[in-house]
């Protein structure tokens, strides 16, 4: 007596359309990221290098190429090396190497740090204005 239709918008249909606009989402947020981090990171960029808390050295970048080593009186040393505006942990005696791993730093905000040695790198941007990145 009464023929069955179905919906009006088939399941079919509705999985491919939540599937495109996810998609379509999911595109439209990588593409903002990657916009927002090939941005220039900003002016008045330095690099703060830390030994066990404390304030060990700031350098302006760019900064000409240098590599600084960083022992502690047991003989244990991190090497970091400045280079072409970026800065990294060369070399440590540390077991993991999680620092070196870390490889190299160039945006504000970016931190190295070695536990064992208690050694951080950290670039900082002191700009009056606000960085999307690291806000």
């Amino acid at each position: 007596m009464f023929k069955d239709e179905g919906p009006a918008i088939s399941v079919k249909k509705l999985d491919h359309f939540l599937t495109i606009a996810l998609l379509t989402l999911f595109l439209v947020s990588l593409a903002t990221f990657c916009l927002l981090q090939g941005s220039p990171a900003g002016e008045n960029m330095t690099v703060e290098i830390y030994k066990s808390g404390q304030l060990y050295r700031v350098i302006p970048l760019p900064a000409p190429d240098e590599d600084i080593k960083i022992e502690d009186p047991g003989g244990h040393y991190n090497l970091v090396e400045i280079k072409d505006g970026r800065v990294r942990v060369k070399e440590a005696d540390c077991p993991n190497q999680i620092c070196v791993k870390t490889g190299w730093l160039s945006k504000p905000g970016q931190i190295s740090f070695c536990a064992p040695n208690k050694v951080k790198v950290v670039i900082k941007c002191q700009s009056d204005r606000v960085d999307t990145i690291t806000y």
